[in-house]
């Protein structure tokens, strides 16, 4: 008999057309009708009358990587109605990790959550995922930092030729074990040594393996349109699909360069080129302090290395004064995590540098020294109206750039990115709602066939007879995010019920305890 009926709702398959008011049937794992079910036995039927019922939501754009073993339940993104993810973006694949010391960084992440880097290849790392049982879908990219650094540590120059056959290897196998693609972060060590020739190859190993080229660009500021002539350049090199992370304009001097990008995007898609990117609905990117404040020169090496530099008198001097040299909205920076120093978490940079008595700029530098580097900190950066132009664009699709989490799980305490809660309700709800930037279809397509036909998902995705399981059910008039920059950690309104191959997973906006995701790989 079939397990649950979905009866009366407004059915929207993922295509991007009008909805439908039809029934769903699900039995085991997947859609098994669609249509008029009214005479049809099941085990539940949900009257879903006056509610939206959408595939799954694919989030493109996650580091889940770094929390799953250690949060399977995934509450933050399941509650969201997302049932499937794609980790190891910006170029870091917590999977491709290993015990050798090199990873300091990566396992303190994992230890934190009492699970040891206890793997040598990404086929191992999934292996443990499964066997935790996630709530949702998970499938990981191959990052070219942690590829990079398994062979050239923190070295400032580029491979030789042996040097790149080891990485390609390291690659070649991450495809093997199921990788959907290969991710870059240019603008973080020791992706930012790598030069075009070393991409390109790399990118070819993902053109020879099916799978496609993502990169958090080399920056996206002052040098934004140059960036991403860049990554066009190293994917037609490499005849490889591009996905262009978080794709955005930082800076006011800078805002206005979208149309100028999504021109250039247009143009290799025009000659040919699959290029598409990913958006997320907020006006502040969140990433580590250092990044955001430090020069380039001064983020070289480990964690310890850069503290290092932070209290040296000499070096520290240098720093200041380069961080002086530009013009600063020090109340645009927010504390986010800061886990020695929580009493700060929440204030903004021109705050602590006042409390302490000092300038914003020291006061960063002595967080930074306190903490090892370890300190993440919410930038003010955006155009609303560069974020409703990118989203606007038909080859754009929505990514959190969020890690999964629990209200009470180990990062409660952290004062995260409310993208991580809210990303998904936040558009159905600001941008489609109130905004009217996008249809609601629009939305729908963006968050499930777009990254579906990105990943070669041809199972999941739309809502289809034969497809997965993966429905997410809300209340188009009252879906809305409450995650916050000061309380992030909370879970959204009006996402009534989500079902994870099959599986009842969130029920009245609450998720039921069950973990019913699987380990995607590609192919």
């Amino acid at each position: 008999m079939t397990d649950y009926i979905l009866s009366g709702g407004m059915v929207y398959d993922g295509w991007g057309g009008d909805p439908r008011r039809v029934d769903i049937a699900v039995t085991g794992d997947t859609i098994t009708a669609i249509g008029d079910l009214s005479r049809e036995a099941a085990g539940r039927v949900f009257d879903v009358t006056g509610l939206a019922v959408a595939p799954g939501f694919i989030d493109i754009h996650t580091h889940s990587d770094f929390t799953v073993l250690d949060n399977p339940g995934m509450g933050s993104s399941l509650a969201q109605g997302v049932t499937t993810e794609l980790t190891g973006n910006c170029g870091i694949s917590i999977g491709l990790a290993t015990s050798d010391p090199v990873f300091a960084h990566e396992k303190r992440w994992a230890e934190r959550g009492g699970n040891p880097v206890q793997w040598e290849r990404l086929s191992e790392f999934l292996g443990h995922v499964e066997a935790t049982g996630p709530a949702i879908n998970f499938g990981s990219l191959a990052g070219h930092g942690t590829v990079r650094k398994a062979v050239l540590g923190f070295d400032g120059r580029a491979p030789d030729a042996q040097e790149l056959l080891r990485m390609s290897a390291i690659l070649d196998g991450a495809f093997e074990d199921g990788a959907f693609g290969l991710s870059s972060g240019l603008e973080y060590v020791p992706g930012s040594h790598a030069g075009h020739d070393e991409l390109a190859a790399l990118a070819r190993r993902a053109t020879a393996a099916g799978a496609f080229y993502s990169t958090h660009m080399r920056n996206e500021g002052d040098t934004l349109v140059e960036s991403v002539q860049e990554a066009i350049a190293v994917a037609e090199a490499a005849q490889a699909p591009l996905q262009i992370s978080h794709h955005k304009a930082e800076g006011h001097a800078n805002w206005g360069k979208i149309t100028t990008t999504l021109a250039l995007i247009e143009k290799s898609r025009a000659a040919g080129f699959d290029v598409m990117a990913d958006v997320y609905p907020y006006n502040a990117f969140m990433t580590g302090l250092s990044v955001i404040v430090l020069p380039e020169w001064a983020r070289h090496g480990s964690n310890t290395d850069v503290a290092s530099r932070l209290t040296d008198p000499l070096t520290r001097s240098r720093i200041l004064d380069e961080i002086h040299a530009k013009d600063w909205d020090w109340s645009a920076i927010q504390i986010g995590t800061a886990r020695n120093h929580r009493d700060v978490q929440g204030m903004t940079l021109a705050t602590l540098g006042f409390r302490a008595g000092v300038s914003p700029a020291e006061a960063a530098l002595d967080l930074l020294a306190g903490e090892e580097g370890f300190v993440t900190a919410a930038h003010f950066a955006m155009s609303e109206d560069d974020i409703a132009a990118v989203m606007t664009d038909p080859h754009t699709m929505i990514g959190s750039d969020g890690v999964a989490q629990d209200p009470q799980g180990p990062q409660s305490g952290d004062k995260t990115h409310p993208r991580s809660f809210g990303t998904f309700p936040r558009v159905l709800a600001v941008y489609v709602r109130e905004r009217g930037v996008l249809t609601l279809a629009e939305a729908i397509k963006k968050m499930t066939t777009l990254p579906a036909k990105r990943m070669k998902l041809t199972d999941r995705g739309a809502l289809e007879v034969g497809r997965k399981a993966d429905i997410t059910v809300f209340n188009p008039e009252t879906v809305s995010d409450t995650a916050t920059f000061d309380e992030p950690n909370q879970y959204p309104t009006g996402i009534e019920l989500v079902f994870v191959n099959g599986r009842l997973s969130v029920e009245s906006g609450v998720p039921t305890g069950v973990r019913a995701g699987a380990v995607l790989r590609r192919g």
